[in-house]
């Protein structure tokens, strides 16, 4: 007997979006999507909130922005208290629109696939940062201090242009490394779920091997996309408050 293994080659493209009119209509059904989760979430919890014995969802709720609270403490120190709502904010719309992943079966596009695996709604989201981080520096330094510290650091100032040019390239890397880091972790899990996907084609003397693979290979996968996309969304505040605290700390 001899086994014939029949393996077909697929065409696993990732990062495709239903376009009308230059806009990419799935990126904003699924942010929108994101969005009214979270609202809806929002308007339960105000809705049970109690100054009593909480429930479950209010503890967990408190537990997590007393966490913030104590990080951008921490770091930042009172001054920093209007950090901890966008912080805050931030993780639980990345969290759930990464999450959105496991609802994903590896197709071309997906029905309600993460958002934030579109490169636009990350530098979106990476500018909803950087930008009141600027501000904050502003209001911080003032003015003259704002572009002082862009001026004489790290080196003397008589390199003020060698200062400029380093601290500018930081300054654009911070939205591109937020927004990449993000939208690779993302776009990396769909085009895992594609090739898992892909195995259904996977044949062996007419066995379907690639249809086991597939049903083995998605669940284990999905668990894993859960941890990733958490850990992307507590990275995504964390450098958040971390970009406060140096805009608004004296000392660098």
């Amino acid at each position: 007997m001899t086994s014939v293994v029949h393996f077909l080659a697929a065409d696993i493209n990732v990062g495709t979006h239903v376009q009308r009119h230059g806009l990419d209509l799935d990126t904003i059904w699924s942010t929108l999507a994101a969005m009214v989760i979270v609202m809806a979430m929002g308007l339960y919890l105000r809705a049970k909130a109690t100054k009593g014995v909480p429930g479950k969802l209010q503890l967990a709720w408190e537990m997590g922005v007393q966490a913030v609270q104590t990080q951008v403490q921490g770091t930042i120190g009172p001054s920093g208290a209007a950090v901890v709502p966008l912080a805050v904010a931030l993780f639980v719309f990345i969290l759930v629109a990464n999450w959105f992943s496991v609802l994903g079966i590896g197709s071309e596009i997906e029905w309600i696939g993460p958002p934030t695996s579109d490169i636009n709604v990350t530098l979106a989201l990476a500018f909803i940062v950087i930008i009141p981080v600027h501000i904050a520096s502003i209001r911080n330094r003032g003015v003259v201090g704002y572009v002082k510290h862009y001026v004489s650091q790290p080196f003397p100032k008589a390199l003020f242009l060698v200062n400029i040019f380093i601290n500018g390239v930081e300054e654009i890397a911070k939205p591109l490394t937020l927004a990449l880091r993000l939208f690779g972790n993302l776009l990396s899990g769909g085009l895992m779920l594609a090739l898992i996907a892909a195995l259904g084609v996977w044949t062996i003397a007419h066995v379907p091997i690639g249809d086991v693979a597939t049903l083995a290979l998605n669940p284990v996968w999905k668990i894993f996309d859960l941890a990733i996309g958490a850990i992307q969304a507590f990275i995504f505040a964390l450098l958040t408050i971390l970009y406060f605290d140096t805009a608004m700390s004296e000392a660098h």
